[in-house]
């Protein structure tokens, strides 16, 4: 008998493509990110069995679930400081050219993407605060609904950010108290760090 596996229907995380004429082409960039991520968790959720999707197969290693149910901390977290920033954004008017990110930006959405292998060791893992370390029960209905709703926040954050100067405005970090940077950063943060964790989900059961 096969395995159970959740149902097979359509996931409101699947965004449809935005209209590359109608935002920056640096946020054009991201909504292609976001297209490309949103893929690779279809693939995932239809490879992941629910008897695999709570399950640690490395003790030391986050489960399926434990990845997504971190991934919503972090959108939690990010998203209200956000919305809060494009509000600061909206006094300076119109974007004067290409966004200009912060190097502290520009250092951080370089290191929060996918953990790189090299000679068979994974490098550059950092430890998580406590705060955004997910636990309890993860059920994957209640997991991956939460996971969509703060996908459509996220692009509706993208959406909003194209008539604004995000990158003179300027949110502290909620993983590194006392670290600030811009809003084109923060964004660009948040993709490349939902890259990592789907990578590591993916790597959990060799379902990338």
């Amino acid at each position: 008998m096969r395995p159970a596996r959740a149902a097979r229907v359509a996931r409101p995380y699947i965004l449809t493509r935005m209209d590359a004429t109608a935002i920056p082409s640096q946020l054009a960039a991201i909504a292609e990110e976001q297209l490309r991520l949103d893929a690779r968790v279809a693939r995932l959720m239809v490879a992941v069995t629910d008897a695999q999707w709570g399950q640690r197969r490395d003790p030391a290693a986050w489960s399926v679930a434990e990845n997504f149910a971190h991934l919503n901390l972090t959108s939690a977290a990010m998203v209200p400081r956000l919305r809060e920033a494009w509000g600061r954004a909206r006094a300076f008017g119109a974007p004067s050219g290409a966004y200009r990110p912060r190097l502290m930006g520009r250092v951080l959405a370089a290191m929060v993407g996918p953990v790189p292998t090299v000679l068979g060791f994974r490098m550059g893992r950092v430890r998580t605060a406590a705060a955004f370390v997910p636990g309890g029960d993860l059920p994957r209905e209640t997991v991956m609904a939460e996971f969509a709703r703060w996908r459509l926040e996220e692009r509706d954050l993208l959406r909003d950010a194209a008539t604004l100067p995000i990158d003179r405005v300027t949110i502290e970090s909620p993983f590194v108290p006392g670290t600030h940077y811009d809003g084109y950063s923060a964004l660009r943060i948040l993709v490349r760090h939902a890259f990592r964790h789907v990578d590591q989900a993916e790597r959990v059961w060799g379902t990338a």
